[in-house]
Formats: C-alpha cells, structure tokens, sequence
C-alpha cells in the first residue's frame, strides 16, 4: 500500500460524522474532490512527455475505435465538436492524428491515428495505467470491486439527466 492508505477524506480529517441529510451532496462532493485530485496528478505524469489529458484520451479512443467522425469522438469524450476541434488541430499539428474524409458523408471526417501517435500511445498508455495503479493503491482490490460497482450503477441511473 502506498502511503495515501494512510490519507483520509475531508470528513475524517475533520472529524465530522455526515448528518444522512447531508450524504448526496457529501458524496457529490467528495467525488469532485477526487476527480479533481486524480486529473490533476495523472496531468503531471502525462506533461513528461507533452500530452495533455484530452490528447491522451483521444489517441485512447481512436487507438480502440479507428475511423470515428468527430461528432462520434465528442459524444465519446462528452464535450462539444468545438472542444473536439481544438484538440485535433494540435494533434494534427503534432502528426498524431489524420483526419480523412468520410466516403459515405462528403460534410464528416474520420480519425486515424498516423504513426507517431500509435507510437504515443506506446508511451503513454503504460505511463497512464502505472500511474492510476499508483492512485487507486490505497484501496484493496475489493474495496475498487465495490467502488466500481457504486460508480457504474450511479452511472446508469444518470443517464436519463444527459
């Protein structure tokens, strides 16, 4: 175990039993807290080697699912093609990625990875993982099983909100 087992939340460190009024916004929180704490140490690891988090999510995708339009990358991704077009033109600059028309929609262009961004990925993808390993250390493997399922099945009931 890392030493962030020995970490606690906000409410342990403050000593403060969370009235059950209170759990949902508690919990909401908490879960901020964590995903603000967690993007922004895997930020710092993946800055070694010159990518940002949404470039590394983007080789990720089109490493999985060559031939995406952007429109089908940005619902992958959960932001706007506008965010979407930013991104690609600095990925695109950086011969990471190649957008080719879409024969079957002249107006849609498909996403390819080139060389040089499989060989991102190559980098990337161990420096990610190692690193969100790192992270989730502090929780043995049925505590993540648990957090998983809580995560997943709170996904699932948020659908209909989006």
């Amino acid at each position: 175990m890392s030493s962030a087992s020995n970490s606690s939340g906000v409410s342990q460190k403050l000593n403060v039993l969370v009235p059950d009024a209170q759990l949902p916004r508690e919990n909401w929180l908490a879960i901020a807290r964590v995903d603000s704490l967690m993007t922004k140490q895997l930020d710092r690891s993946l800055r070694d080697i010159e990518l940002t988090i949404s470039q590394f999510e983007v080789l990720m995708i089109l490493n999985s699912k060559a031939g995406l339009s952007q429109q089908d990358l940005a619902q992958c991704l959960l932001v706007t093609k506008g965010n979407v077009c930013t991104v690609l033109g600095r990925m695109e600059k950086n011969q990471w990625i190649v957008r080719q028309q879409d024969p079957h929609d002249g107006r849609a262009h498909c996403l390819h990875l080139t060389e040089k961004g499989r060989e991102m990925v190559k980098k990337a993808a161990p420096l990610a993982a190692k690193q969100v390993r790192l992270m989730m250390d502090s929780l043995s493997l049925v505590q993540q099983r648990a957090l998983h399922d809580l995560l997943d099945r709170l996904e699932g009931s948020l659908g209909h909100w989006v």
